[in-house]
């Protein structure tokens, strides 16, 4: 499965939360991105070139990157986001997980 399918198919499980919000279903794209989900307004998770980019604690993305899962989110001239990491498609099978725990994290139920 592409990338890009696996993603739609987590923005559906997703949406089923009337909180969370994307921009799959129409409306402004960001980054070069497709479907940024948003909570309480604020950005969560979103997918470029079949890649999923989502937002975690620092020590969250700095386990991801140790352990070979993910990869720095490198943005716009060289700025590397400390709270945000590159898991690639290889990975799919632990996306919705990670989105989940991104989605916690940024509505700030999860832990910081």
């Amino acid at each position: 499965m592409s990338g890009s399918t696996r993603y739609e198919e987590i923005v559906q499980i997703l949406c089923e939360d009337p909180e969370v919000r994307s921009t799959i279903a129409g409306g402004m794209k960001r980054f070069g991105a497709s479907g940024e989900l948003r909570i309480g307004g604020k950005m969560f998770a979103f997918s470029s070139k079949g890649r999923l980019i989502v937002k975690l604690p620092q020590r969250k993305v700095a386990a991801l990157i140790a352990d070979g899962r993910g990869q720095p989110c490198v943005m716009g001239r060289g700025r590397t986001m400390r709270e945000w990491v590159v898991i690639g498609p290889e990975w799919q099978s632990e996306w919705l997980s990670i989105v989940m725990e991104s989605r916690d994290f940024v509505s700030g139920d999860g832990i910081k």
